[in-house]
């Protein structure tokens, strides 16, 4: 009878517990969703800086003068006739994005890239292809878009990968990063 107690109480704690730890990371499966910003810290403004966040596919992130969602990534043989080389693959993804200020915003083809090796401290990344996305489009005030951008990346680079944002203000300040998970 002891021992069955302990076996229950043993397992019972390890089921409490396995709650408490973050998503199991590893090699295979090293990205994970959050809810919200993690390790940041916010400024006398209220503005949050420094931190992180992960999100799937289909999720809106809000930040500082925009939404966006990032609604599809997709590997392509070939993009409006654009072809790559045979050591490169395609990846194209469309993200829609809802200004939000009073202002028209302005996003560059280079506010976004796409990222590899998540494992590894030093992670791989690369931006859109330039003869394939705009250079800059502008959004005017409450008005809704979707881009188009297409990424050339190493044939070897493997899941997960993500779509990666780094919000950069005008004043030089820097933001949080958002990872939007590509599985």
């Amino acid at each position: 009878m002891k021992r069955l107690n302990k076996t229950v109480l043993l397992l019972s704690t390890l089921v409490i517990l396995s709650g408490c730890s973050l998503p199991l990371q590893s090699n295979d499966y090293p990205a994970w969703t959050t809810k919200g910003i993690l390790e940041s810290y916010t400024l006398s403004d209220g503005t949050s800086i420094d931190g992180w966040m992960g999100a799937n596919i289909g999720e809106k992130i809000s930040i500082k003068g925009y939404d966006f969602t990032v609604n599809t990534i997709e590997e392509v043989d070939s993009y409006q006739e654009y072809k790559t080389t045979d050591d490169k693959k395609l990846i194209h993804a469309s993200i829609t994005i809802t200004n939000t200020i009073d202002k028209e915003i302005s996003i560059s083809d280079e506010e976004f890239a796409i990222v590899w090796n998540l494992e590894k401290e030093d992670r791989s990344y690369v931006y859109p292809v330039k003869e394939k996305t705009d250079k800059e489009t502008i959004i005017k005030v409450k008005e809704t878009k979707t881009i188009d951008l297409l990424f050339e990346v190493d044939k070897n680079a493997k899941k997960p990968m993500a779509i990666y944002y780094y919000e950069q203000y005008n004043d030089g300040q820097k933001g949080n990063k958002y990872y939007i998970y590509y599985k």
